[in-house]
C-alpha cells in the first residue's frame, strides 16, 4: 500500500497538480458480527473485529491504501480467565492477538478512521472523504488531518434515503389504486422508481453539463417538475424538454418504468406533489448536488467487503490470523489474482516453475479478470441486469405474495375453523 500511495504522488506530478500529495479517498468499517444483534450473550457490542478500509478515488482501479484491523479476540487470555485467573488484553504475558480491550467500543468508527488517516498522512494528504451518513467515520478523518477536508455523500445511500422516505411518506389513500394489502407493495415499487429516475437524472446531467454544479442546479427545478408530470400521466413535451432521462414517451425506454406495474394510474394531489417533491430533493436538491459533484460512492468499499468475507466467513472466528488473512485479501485486490500469487509465492521462497500449469492458470485467470472489466463486457452485464429485473418485476405483477396464503387466519366467529386451527 506504501508503493501505491507513491506511485499516486508520481501521478500527480505528471499530471501537473501543485500539491502532489492529494488524494480523494472512501472508507467505512465492516464487521465479523451485527453490532446491534448479540442476542443478550452480551451487554457489549455483538461485533468482534472491525476491519477499516480506505481505497483512493483518483484512478478508475481505486486500490486500497489504508487499512486498520480491530480485534478483541485472545484465546490466551479465555483459557487463563476458564482458569480463574484475572487477566485483561492487550497487556498480559505472551502472545496476544487482540490489540483493544474487552471493554473498548468496538463501533468506534471515528477512531478507527482517525488512525487510518494517520497511516495514509505519511504519504499523502486526504482532500476528499466519501462515507456513508450512519458514521462518525468523517470527523475522524479531520482529527488525523492539518488541512481541511471536504466530505463527500455516498450516492447510494443517498438514493436509499430517498426511497426510505417516499416509503414512509403518507400520502393520500387515493394515490395508490387498489385494496389496502398491495398498496404497500404499490408504494414500494413507487419509490424504486423514482429513486432509479433521480439517479438516472443526476448522472446524466453531469454527462450532459460536463460536471458544472451551477448549471447542474438551475436546470434541477425543472428537472423535478417534469418528474412529477410525468408520473401523474402528463409525459409529453414537458418531459422531452426538460428530462434528461425520460424522452417524453409514457411507457418509453426507461429503467424506472420497470418497477411499476403495466397500466398503473397514480392519483397525485396537490399535498402528494408537495411531498413528492420533499422526497425528490434529498437527491436533486441544492445541498445535494454540492455533497455529490465528484459522483463518488462506496461501492468500491462494498466490493472489498464481500472478498474479506470470502477469507474470514463470518460463520468461523479467526482470533490469531485475522489480520494476516485481511492483508492477503488486499494483496490480491490491489494486483489481481496472478500477480499476487506470484509475489507470496516468490516471498515464501516456493519458486513457480515458468511454463507450469500453475503460470498458465494464473495467466487464464488475469486474462478473464481483464475482460471482465472492459466496458463491452459491462455493458452487456448491465443490459443483463435490466432484463432479469424486468422479467422479475413483471412475474411478481402476476403473482402476488400477501400473509395467509397457505395458512389462512380462521373466523373465530365460525365454530368449525376454530377445530381446524386450534393454535392457542
Amino acid at each position: 500500500m506504501h508503493d501505491i500511495r507513491e506511485k499516486i504522488k508520481q501521478d500527480n506530478r505528471l499530471c501537473g497538480l501543485k500539491d502532489g500529495t492529494k488524494v480523494n479517498v472512501e472508507g467505512d468499517t465492516c464487521y465479523n458480527n451485527p453490532l446491534f444483534n448479540s442476542g443478550g450473550h452480551t451487554p457489549f457490542q455483538g461485533g468482534t473485529i472491525a476491519v477499516t478500509t480506505m481505497c483512493e478515488n483518483n484512478t478508475r482501479s481505486k486500490r486500497i491504501i489504508g487499512v486498520h484491523v480491530a480485534n478483541k479476540l485472545c484465546m490466551v487470555v479465555s483459557r487463563l480467565r476458564n482458569q480463574g485467573i484475572a487477566v485483561d488484553c492487550p497487556n498480559h504475558d505472551g502472545k496476544c492477538t487482540a490489540n483493544m480491550s474487552e471493554t473498548d467500543v468496538i463501533g468506534n468508527e471515528e477512531k478507527w478512521n482517525e488512525q487510518v488517516a494517520r497511516k495514509i498522512n505519511t504519504d499523502l494528504n486526504i482532500a476528499s472523504f466519501t462515507g456513508n451518513g450512519d458514521s462518525k467515520g468523517h470527523s475522524g478523518v479531520d482529527k488525523a488531518q492539518v488541512q481541511q477536508t471536504v466530505h463527500f455523500k455516498d450516492l447510494r445511500h443517498l438514493g436509499n434515503s430517498l426511497k426510505r422516505a417516499i416509503n414512509k411518506a403518507r400520502f393520500s389513500s387515493g394515490m395508490f389504486a387498489g385494496p389496502a394489502s398491495k398498496r404497500a407493495n404499490f408504494q414500494n415499487r413507487f419509490a424504486l422508481s423514482i429513486r432509479a429516475r433521480c439517479m438516472s437524472e443526476l448522472t446524466r446531467a453531469h454527462k450532459q453539463y460536463k460536471g458544472n454544479i451551477e448549471e447542474i442546479k438551475n436546470h434541477m427545478p425543472k428537472v423535478i417538475s417534469s418528474i412529477i408530470l410525468c408520473y401523474k400521466g402528463y409525459c409529453g413535451a414537458y418531459c422531452s424538454k426538460h428530462s434528461l432521462a425520460c424522452r417524453g414517451s409514457a411507457r418509453g425506454k426507461n429503467k424506472a418504468n420497470l418497477y411499476l406495474p403495466e397500466n398503473c394510474k397514480l392519483k397525485i394531489a396537490i399535498s402528494d406533489e408537495a411531498l413528492l417533491k420533499t422526497c425528490i430533493q434529498i437527491v436533486l436538491g441544492p445541498e445535494s448536488i454540492d455533497s455529490t459533484r465528484l459522483q463518488t460512492s462506496t461501492q468500491k468499499f462494498e466490493a472489498v467487503n464481500r472478498a474479506y468475507q470470502t477469507a474470514m466467513p463470518k460463520t468461523v472466528t479467526f482470533s490469531r490470523n485475522c489480520t494476516g488473512r485481511i492483508h492477503s485479501t488486499i494483496l490480491k485486490l490491489n494486483h489481481g489474482l496472478a500477480d499476487s500469487a506470484i509475489v507470496k509465492s516468490e516471498f515464501t521462497g516456493a519458486h513457480l516453475s515458468k511454463g507450469s500449469r500453475v503460470i498458465a492458470y494464473l495467466l487464464k485467470s488475469k486474462h478473464n479478470d481483464m475482460l471482465k472489466k472492459t466496458c463491452a463486457f459491462q455493458r452487456r452485464r448491465k443490459a443483463a441486469r435490466y432484463f432479469a429485473r424486468k422479467r422479475r418485476y413483471a412475474l411478481h405483477s402476476e403473482i402476488h405474495y400477501s400473509k395467509g396464503l397457505t395458512d389462512p387466519k380462521p373466523d373465530f366467529s365460525d365454530i368449525s375453523q376454530l377445530n381446524d386451527h386450534s393454535y392457542s
